[in-house]
């Protein structure tokens, strides 16, 4: 039994590398196949707030030149007019990186294939593929959705992860089987997870730490380490300062110490409560970390493609050897 758990960890270790050599070897195409998924969301968000900025900042002059504009549903409709640029390129960008999501992984299956190995990846004709099953897809993910705003609830955390376990296989059977619908792919991933739920437990832990913290923290660091955060989080910083956030910190702190006696000592610095450059780097540092999470997504598609390419070739396995003794017993019974 010990060896064949160390066998089983080796396999996974074994994927793990291959996953990372996958991505290296194509990392010319991937990454230009994520520029925009990843960087057209953030793309989006800076338009919505640069025109938000300028809006807010130039419209009490404007209503001063022009009185026909001190009309609150007329400046809303100007803002919505402004903001909608942005809002277009952030839908188009999330739409595409919901598409890779699926189409990531058909290409890590055909490329990994023996026929398949020395050729060109081409990401369009899977994406094609994906959207001929559009609206089922669609479906799959609202569903999944909808379970991970059910798991934010504290009393769900510990379910939800379980659950995440068990259907981290499901874009893979949605794209790899294509007649197996939304609700299948759900039973199917399960089905393939639940004699195998430590190994993908590690497979899962080793992924988000090379993906989720390691590589976007040293990416980080080395952004720190250039002096390059204050310089990208000025316009953050510009942005908040229009923003009367202090004056809700301070309200909020009064409210919450009014119930306090009058003798009590009160130390409550509200400028350290509400430090503007602290959270503007703060949210430099999240957005560059976001974006490495989101430019690694191929490797973890590839990771999880070849555990389901193992997990479903040992399906077949044991099916061929049920049907295989089935068979022998009707024989022998025949004879």
């Amino acid at each position: 039994m010990a060896k064949k758990s160390e066998n089983r960890i080796l396999m996974i270790l074994n994927i793990f590398k291959d996953g990372i050599v996958w991505y290296c070897k194509y990392m010319d195409v991937l990454l230009k196949y994520m520029l925009f998924p990843v960087f057209g969301q953030i793309i989006g968000l800076i338009l919505i707030f640069t025109a938000n900025y300028f809006f807010v900042v130039n419209i009490p002059h404007l209503i001063k030149q022009y009185p026909i504009l001190d009309n609150i549903p007329l400046v809303f409709t100007l803002l919505l007019i402004c903001v909608f640029p942005g809002f277009l390129v952030f839908c188009k960008a999330f739409y595409d990186y919901i598409i890779a999501m699926g189409s990531l992984n058909s290409m890590a299956y055909v490329s990994r294939g023996e026929k398949m190995k020395n050729k060109p990846l081409d990401p369009k004709t899977h994406d094609d593929v994906l959207k001929k099953r559009l609206g089922n897809y669609i479906v799959l993910v609202l569903l999944i959705s909808l379970l991970c705003l059910i798991g934010v609830f504290p009393l769900f955390i510990i379910p939800f992860a379980i659950v995440c376990v068990y259907l981290s296989l499901v874009f893979q059977v949605f794209m790899l089987e294509e007649s197996t619908p939304p609700l299948g792919a759900f039973k199917r991933s399960f089905e393939l997870v639940k004699t195998n739920f430590g190994i993908t437990c590690l497979l899962l832990a080793l992924s988000g730490v090379l993906t989720y913290w390691l590589l976007p923290n040293l990416i980080v660091w080395t952004f720190d380490k250039a002096n390059a955060i204050d310089f990208l989080a000025y316009p953050i910083h510009r942005y908040l300062e229009i923003l009367p956030i202090q004056d809700l910190v301070n309200s909020a702190i009064a409210t919450l110490t009014s119930g306090l006696p009058l003798n009590m000592p009160i130390s409550i610095d509200t400028n350290a409560a509400f430090n503007i450059h602290d959270i503007a780097c703060s949210v430099v540092c999240s957005l560059i970390g976001v974006s490495v999470i989101g430019l690694l997504l191929p490797m973890r598609s590839c990771w999880f493609t070849l555990l389901y390419k193992t997990f479903d070739f040992e399906k077949g396995e044991e099916l061929r050897k049920t049907d295989y003794k089935k068979e022998y017993k009707n024989r022998n019974k025949k004879g």
